[in-house]
């Protein structure tokens, strides 16, 4: 009986512990660590029907937005109501929110104004009017301030803040044709706003995770923006014991919450304590938000771990900051079987929050997760099997696979994936006669913060004589960047049969950009570095397999011309002095030069014709030859000396005898021998 009853506890021990261990696990896994209500700066953005508030700095506009009073009123106007939906749940403090309108005054002396601004949270609701002192607003540009007393009150997550602003009335003062009041906001020179103190988030410290001797250590924010509230914060930090965690975190999201995990390697080795803090800087100028916790950890020096943690859920691609990208392009242009060829190499080099995110999702390719995102869900598993899929590390058959659904799955994975336009960058991947895709780790197959490089092998037919563009801004601009920044190496080559003629970079000063032109071919070169993602240009050109644009024709037509034009003027300069013709051949330089940078044919023409037109006016204006160096040029005869007066006289025939008048006395030579 006893040996059953002890048999019968052990079982129900053996079965009730994980639930225990669970619940243990969960009270013990997230701390609350902040946060009370903080002030904020909501910004005035939208139009029409979609006014809204937001406390991003990113998602105002370049243009702003704006509402004219044109003629006096003496009744109510609503200017517009701007709203911030589902406030973050929490208490609310007394204190005075400060909405800011700005303004300007046209045509007028001034504006009498008699206005209201009221915010509404849920059920409650706050005004204040023009004061006295700020009632007329001059002529010119202004802020409208009102300063609203706020009780305090307590909020739920389904609350919004709605401000309006209203005018009861508008009186100019010496108005003209045309007076008008408008009101602007919503771009960064016109930031209206309205200040206030609201809870904005939740942040949770997660039970710190021990691999070895790494500890990943995360933070959960719920907040109501969700993915916005870190890619458009200003900066997240760790701090250990007080010494910030170095390193790129991994950013999750699950839902509306966003986790971030940094690995620290800073760990004793055994049981200690820790202090861990975050810091995180929702916007500039504001306050941060601020949080610590302490945890008792073990770590083993096992030399276990890769030193990235590898998060279960997919990583963002964003942290704000966006990455960064290097890109190298190489082209070649040729004639080949009666069609010209265009054959491009493209390889894109990809760092940071990106590189994880696609290490990350080659070794889930395959992955049936519904919570992966369109773009990882398009891959089919193929060849790889379950052992080989998040392994955390990317087998050769990962690889393999990824390279040859991506041939299909390109536009798709570059442009909702990557934020790249492949038309842009690469061309139209119907219209390839060849395509070939390479993934390169560069020496890495973890899944960690690494480089990762595609390249792409690509051929196609082009028509020739049309103009085509190259290469144009290629990035997919979004609010929350995806990329910093990127540098550029474009190297494009002609045949010496084919051209890259009339090759131009437009709409920007941002790149390096040359042209050469030697008898073997064209070659376009175009670099930049630490370019912006907005950054807009175009690089176009005119492909063509016409003898009259070929490198090696107009070459050769150029020395042809310039040896045809000197030596024309060395005719015309027989009789002349030759001096200023030599001078004038420092031009030859300058007629290549223009056939070396690429000119197109007709200012080649056009250069040597002005060249040649020069030596011929020389030659014709150079001085004839006279005296002394007219006579070296003349025939040499024997002379005899006149036996009379001794005076030299040319023999000029080889007849004999031969009489002739001494050309000083005059008497007559006879010369016999």
């Amino acid at each position: 009986m006893r040996r059953a009853l002890f048999l019968c506890a052990i079982f129900l021990v053996t079965f009730a512990s994980p639930f225990i261990a669970t619940s243990q696990a969960a009270a013990s896994e997230d701390v609350l660590v902040c946060c009370d209500a903080a002030p904020v700066e909501l910004y005035l953005i939208g139009g029409d029907s979609n006014k809204r508030l937001t406390p991003f700095v990113a998602e105002l506009a370049e243009e702003p937005q704006s509402v004219s009073v044109e003629t006096s009123i003496s009744s109510q106007e609503t200017i517009g109501r701007w709203l911030l939906p589902n406030t973050w749940g929490g208490d609310v403090p007394s204190s005075t929110w400060t909405f800011s309108m700005n303004y300007e005054v046209a045509n007028a002396a001034g504006v009498q104004i008699n206005a209201t601004a009221t915010v509404s949270v849920g059920s409650k609701s706050f005004s204040a009017t023009t004061e006295p002192g700020s009632s007329f607003l001059a002529q010119g540009s202004g802020s409208l301030s009102f300063d609203i007393e706020v009780e305090a009150f307590t909020t739920s997550g389904s609350s919004n803040i709605e401000v309006e602003l209203a005018v009861q009335t508008v009186l100019f003062s010496v108005p003209a044709a045309g007076a008008k009041l408008e009101f602007f906001w919503g771009s960064e020179d016109e930031a209206s706003s309205l200040e206030a103190t609201v809870p904005l988030m939740d942040i949770y410290m997660v039970e710190p995770e021990i691999e070895g001797s790494d500890v990943y250590l995360a933070v959960r924010l719920d907040s109501p923006w969700g993915l916005s509230t870190l890619a458009m914060a200003e900066s997240i930090t760790l701090k250990v014991n007080g010494v910030p965690v170095s390193g790129d975190p991994i950013e999750t999201a699950v839902g509306e919450t966003v986790r971030v995990t940094w690995t620290w390697t800073g760990a004793a080795g055994g049981v200690e304590n820790i202090n861990v803090e975050v810091e995180l800087e929702f916007q500039p100028g504001q306050p941060s938000l601020r949080g610590s916790t302490t945890y008792e950890i073990e770590t083993f020096d096992t030399g276990g771990g890769t030193g990235t943690y590898y998060p279960p859920d997919e990583p963002l691609r964003t942290d704000g900051g966006g990455s960064s990208m290097d890109l190298e392009i190489n082209m070649e242009l040729e004639s080949r079987d009666g069609g010209l060829i265009l054959e491009r190499v493209t390889s894109i080099t990809v760092h940071d929050e990106l590189a994880f995110w696609m290490r990350w999702g080659m070794d889930h390719i395959g992955d049936d997760n519904p919570a992966l995102s369109a773009t990882l869900r398009a891959f089919s598993a193929g060849s790889v099997t379950d052992e080989d899929r998040i392994s955390r590390f990317i087998e050769d058959v990962e690889r393999s696979e990824f390279e040859r659904q991506l041939v299909s799955l390109g536009p798709l994975y570059m442009n909702t994936g990557l934020g790249l336009d492949t038309d842009e960058l690469l061309g139209d991947f119907r219209a390839f006669n060849e395509l070939k895709i390479e993934v390169d780790l560069n020496g890495q197959d973890a899944v960690i913060n690494h480089p990762v490089t595609l390249r792409f092998s690509t051929t196609e037919l082009l028509v020739d004589g049309d103009r085509i563009d190259l290469l144009r801004n290629f990035i997919v601009v979004q609010p929350a960047p995806l990329w910093s920044d990127y540098s550029l190496s474009l190297t494009a080559r002609s045949s010496a049969l084919t051209a890259l003629s009339n090759s131009i970079v437009r709409e920007s000063n941002a790149f390096d950009f040359s042209v050469i032109r030697m008898p073997w071919g064209d070659i376009v070169s175009m670099e930049g570095e630490n370019i912006e993602q907005s950054e807009t240009f175009s690089l176009s050109t005119l492909p063509t397999a016409s003898p009259a644009y070929a490198p090696l024709t107009l070459s050769v037509l150029t020395l042809v011309g310039l040896l045809g034009a000197f030596m024309f003027g060395m005719r015309l300069t027989r009789n002349r002095r030759r001096t200023y013709l030599y001078l004038e051949l420092v031009l030859v330089p300058i007629v290549l030069a223009v056939t070396v940078i690429g000119y197109p044919g007709v200012f080649i023409a056009t250069a040597l014709g002005a060249v040649g037109l020069i030596w011929v006016i020389t030659a014709l204006a150079s001085p004839r030859l006279v005296g002394q160096q007219r006579r070296v040029s003349a025939p040499q005869y024997p002379t005899i000396a006149c036996p009379a007066c001794q005076t030299p006289n040319a023999i000029t025939t080889d007849a004999r005898p031969h009489r002739f008048n001494c050309s000083g006395c005059g008497r007559v030579i006879k010369l016999v021998a």
